[in-house]
């Protein structure tokens, strides 16, 4: 089956991936590493910025099967709902952590990479990641970092040639962070990771 993978402004599409990252959301290993798996959608919208862009992924009717959102740090979102907040914090200690001030100023995060699943192993989600990295050296970004939360993604952008930048293991976060946490064992999903690239 042919898709083709293009950037998007469209308001019609921007809704339409606003819908489908509830889903992608249940399914990130991080997801059930903090228990959240039956947590009902955050329907706060995702605020975007005036260089923030999607590259999405469509079939031949036109249907999204894939989406990269690619933001810069200026935008922030909404307080989170309160079963988030752990998460929330979890996320901000690995980026603090990151020293990923060693980037250029003009660096971009690819923050949300998802394909449907009907649609995995076929090479979508690299194309996906290709499209990022065009639009963002077009727009005269010089590097791009990715936080993994899933050892699926860190393979793909290491075998596209970004580095590792840091790396936590879950079950070390509670003491790091000093918080009273009981993280649950994904199996296969022990880490969380940056990857940088220059562009």
């Amino acid at each position: 089956m042919e898709y083709t993978v293009s950037r998007t402004n469209s308001p019609e599409d921007y809704r339409q991936v606003e819908e489908m990252v509830h889903d992608f959301f249940k399914d990130m290993p991080v997801v059930a590493v903090f228990g959240l798996e039956n947590s009902p959608p955050d329907t706060q919208p995702r605020i975007y910025g005036p260089e923030d862009f999607i590259v999405k992924a469509t079939d031949s009717a036109g249907k999204i099967i894939g989406f990269a959102v690619n933001k810069t740090d200026i935008q922030t979102k909404p307080k989170p709902p309160p079963d988030r907040i752990e998460l929330r914090e979890f996320l901000h200690f690995v980026k603090d952590s990151a020293n990923l001030d060693q980037l250029p100023d003009r660096s971009i995060e690819l923050r949300v990479l998802s394909v449907s699943k009907e649609w995995r192993q076929r090479g979508v989600a690299r194309r996906l990641v290709e499209g990022s990295m065009k639009e963002a050296k077009a727009a005269g970004f010089k590097a791009m970092k990715i936080c993994c939360v899933s050892e699926y993604t860190a393979v793909l952008v290491k075998k596209m040639g970004w580095r590792e930048q840091y790396r936590l293991a879950y079950k070390d976060y509670p003491g790091l962070s000093g918080k009273n946490l009981h993280l649950k064992s994904v199996p296969g999903q022990d880490y969380v990771y940056y990857y940088v690239v220059d562009l």
